[in-house]
Parts: C-alpha cells; sequence; structure tokens
C-alpha cells in the first residue's frame, strides 16, 4: 500500500479536519501527507507522490483544489497510472464530494481507511467518471472539473462567494439562501434592477454536438458529469446518451413557483415548458461573452470563436459503501 493525503487548510479551515487528519497520518508507514501551504506546492508535491508510486490519492479540500489536481493528473500525465482518488468532506464546497467522495465524517475511522487497507477495501467502492475538460478558455489554461455554467450559474456562485459565505453559511445552507435570494428577486424586484439580479438574459449560441444548435436570449446554460448537483437536485432530463448532461433554461424565465421544482427534482421524462432543453453529448460549444464558472473558479470564453466542452479523463474515486 502507498497512500497520499492532500489537505488545502484553506477549504474549510473553520473546522480544521484536513490538518487533524494530516496530524494522525504524519510518520505512518506506506502514507505520504503534503499540506499545501502554498497553491504553488502542488505540482512538486504531486510529482513527489508519483515518485513514491502512490496509487491513491485522499484529498482534503473543496471543489476548486478538486478541479486543480484533475486537471495536473490529465494533462501532465505525472503518473504512471493514473491514481484512484478519494474525495473527503471536508471543504466549503462539495459539490462534486457529495456525489463522488467519502461519506465517513468521523476523523478517527478516515485516517483508517487511508493507513488500512483491507479496511478501505471493505468501507469503499469505485466509481468511474469522466471529467468536462475545458479546452480553450480566454485564459489559455485548460481545465478538468466535474461541471461547468454560465448565466444565472455564475453570477449565484460569486453572490454565494461574496456575500453569502461571509455571513458564515457553508454546504447546503449556503446554496439555499443564494437560491432564495434569486428566487426572491425573481419574484419582487422590478426589470430596472437588473444589475443586482441574478437572473438576466444572455445571448448563447449552444452547439449541442447533436446536429443542432440553440440561440437565444439564456437565463443560464449548465454540463456536468455529475448524477446529482446543489441540494441534490437533478436539473436534466431526456435519454442520457452522452458523457456530458446539459440543461439550458430561456430568458425570461418561465413561472419561478410552477418550474422550479419540476427543473430541479422532475423525473428523467418530466414535462418542460418551451425553450428548456435538456441533452447529452461527448462535445458542446458555447459562444457567449458571458463569464463560466467551473467547480467555484470564474473564467472568461475565447475571444473570437465558441467556447468547448468535451468529456475529459476517466478517474476512479472511492465512495463509501
Amino acid at each position: 500500500m502507498n497512500n497520499g493525503l492532500i489537505v488545502n487548510p484553506k477549504s474549510g479551515k473553520e473546522r480544521g479536519d484536513g490538518l487533524a487528519l494530516a496530524d494522525k497520518l504524519a510518520g505512518v508507514a506506506g502514507v505520504q501527507v503534503a499540506v499545501l501551504e502554498r497553491f504553488e506546492d502542488l505540482v512538486p508535491r504531486l510529482t513527489d507522490m508519483a515518485e513514491q508510486e502512490v496509487t491513491t490519492l485522499f484529498i482534503s479540500s473543496g471543489d476548486g483544489t478538486v478541479q486543480q489536481i484533475q486537471t495536473e493528473l490529465a494533462e501532465r500525465k505525472l503518473f504512471r497510472s493514473s491514481p484512484e482518488l478519494c474525495l473527503l468532506p471536508h471543504g466549503t464546497t462539495n459539490m462534486t464530494g457529495a456525489d463522488l467522495g467519502l461519506k465517513v465524517k468521523n476523523i478517527d475511522e478516515q485516517a483508517r481507511i487511508i493507513s488500512d487497507l483491507d479496511y478501505c477495501r471493505e468501507r469503499t467502492a469505485g466509481k468511474v467518471r469522466a471529467t468536462v475538460r475545458v479546452a480553450n478558455p480566454a485564459d489559455g489554461k485548460v481545465r478538468h472539473g466535474m461541471f461547468v455554467g454560465t448565466g444565472a450559474v455564475w453570477r449565484g456562485t460569486a453572490f454565494c462567494q461574496k456575500v453569502v459565505h461571509e455571513k458564515g453559511l457553508r454546504g447546503d445552507w449556503a446554496t439555499f439562501a443564494t437560491l432564495a435570494t434569486a428566487v426572491g428577486k425573481e419574484l419582487i424586484s422590478s426589470k430596472s434592477e437588473g444589475r443586482n439580479r441574478i437572473a438576466q438574459g444572455n445571448y448563447m449560441n449552444v452547439r449541442t454536438g447533436l446536429g443542432r444548435d440553440i440561440e437565444g436570449n439564456q437565463l443560464l446554460f449548465l454540463a456536468t458529469t455529475l448524477d446529482k448537483l446543489i441540494l441534490k437536485s437533478r436539473p436534466f432530463w431526456g435519454p442520457r446518451t452522452g458523457t456530458m448532461r446539459a440543461s439550458i433554461f430561456p430568458y425570461p424565465p418561465p413561472s419561478v413557483l410552477r418550474w422550479l421544482w419540476t427543473s430541479m427534482y422532475g423525473s428523467s421524462d418530466r414535462k418542460m415548458p418551451e425553450g428548456c432543453h435538456s441533452f447529452s453529448s461527448d462535445v458542446i460549444t458555447i459562444e457567449t461573452r458571458c463569464t463560466f464558472v467551473i467547480d467555484g473558479e470564474f473564467f472568461e470564453p475565447p475571444a473570437g470563436e465558441p467556447l468547448r466542452i468535451e468529456k475529459g479523463a476517466e478517474f476512479i474515486y472511492l465512495c463509501g459503501k
């Protein structure tokens, strides 16, 4: 056994679970521990673990650090064989971990899973999942995440990070507060308050990879390889014929009170109003000038060409049985 633990102490720093786990595993045979004092240390630490032939990488962080690790593993090919990943429930924002992570929250039990191979096999099972690869953002940095969105998605994420988190809310409570704010503004605010609204219209031309375009003024676009998103929602419907599931909602949106629950939790054959689209694909391109977000990180689309979103690298994620 040769396992690795990477801790971003800035994720979930109020609780300090990652550092507590690192302390328990310091000096344990067969476990390589790396605490990221600076984010620039990530690649050197991953390189060290590759040289130590780490086969399973446990990650104590939020979604943003997971995305960075996936990107480095996929693009740099640091390991001879890609390590299995196990996402620990320690970060401020863990939408990826909620779907693909370890559900065990007890630090002692986490330490045993990492240090005891037989116990790890007893308590975990692997799921194979591909990333969402953002191929050509404006800054030229390819990204491998699990969720990408624009329109109300990025505005809601920015509001959550700048306003809700400052009030001390985290996790599902922060997500609920953001959603409640967006719905409230949509129900009671005047259209003249557009600059402060999460729900705004943006021109988008989405090429689905299925031989059709979806063009017009849209509320939001999202694409993911996760089965569940915020608040365990599934805002996609129809047959799953491709790796990524994507949905588009029009602006102005249909009645919020009438369609919000159905949009988030309806069945796979749900009936949605005109202008709402959901599909599956391995390659999607989208032309818009709106900011994007991938797993909590913001980036701009390229100038003069559509943004290309495609099926990325596959990883095995160790999840609780």
